[in-house]
């Protein structure tokens, strides 16, 4: 998933020489994709959507996290949206706000199926995923995020619609 994140991502600057020797290498392999996607593409343009945040209970065995099983899913848990860009390429840049706090978005969509990373700004904030595929409506998948000492978990189910419809 990574690497799918920072090929969105503008790459580092490097000499001349090294981009001349690569440029053959990285036009062979940027070709499949530029014909599989294109400006024509089903995911190509704003979509939003919507998710439910609920407590993900993670099995606490004898001798595990006690704030695990202390974590009752009041706190980050109800209603989120999401406002998403979806790039020719598959690059994806957005937000999402509501229960689990305001996040970014980055992520690729790669045929029918998008996968999106999702970080907050705030050190105790909530980190994630969204994976979700193509349907007739949109796209629709499951986010799972947890905070950053992984002492609360979430889940939902989500839809995205295009944002023109």
């Amino acid at each position: 998933m990574l690497l799918l994140v920072t090929a969105c991502q503008q790459s580092p600057k490097t000499d001349s020489a090294s981009v001349a020797s690569a440029a053959p290498l990285a036009s062979a392999a940027a070709a499949p994709t530029a014909s599989a996607a294109g400006a024509g593409a089903w995911f190509v343009g704003a979509w939003h959507g919507a998710f439910q945040a609920e407590l993900f209970r993670l099995e606490v065995p004898i001798g595990g996290v006690k704030e695990w099983k202390a974590d009752d899913g009041k706190l980050a848990s109800g209603e989120g949206k999401l406002a998403l860009q979806v790039a020719a390429d598959g690059c994806v840049t957005g937000t999402a706000s509501g229960a689990l706090g305001e996040l970014s978005v980055v992520g690729h969509v790669d045929g029918d199926r998008a996968t999106l990373t999702l970080a907050s700004s705030q050190p105790d904030g909530f980190h994630g995923v969204i994976l979700a595929s193509q349907t007739s409506a949109g796209m629709s998948g499951t986010l799972s995020a947890s905070t950053g000492d992984s002492l609360r978990a979430r889940q939902a189910k989500v839809t995205l619609a295009r944002a023109d419809q």
